[in-house]
């Protein structure tokens, strides 16, 4: 493992939720902006005017 020793610092009990939880946060926001800032697919956050 290339970071080992990070665990002689930070207790595993506290880092690998730490690492999971920011890989989702910062994944879920990657997708959010493609698709806000998409146009080629339909965005669900928009709602279409009424006629």
């Amino acid at each position: 493992m290339i970071y080992g020793k990070i665990w002689c610092v930070v207790k595993p009990s506290v880092g690998i939720p730490l690492m999971l939880g920011t890989v989702a946060v910062s994944s879920f926001a990657v997708h959010y902006a493609l698709l806000s800032h998409t146009t080629g697919c339909p965005s669900t956050t928009r709602v279409a005017p009424r006629r």
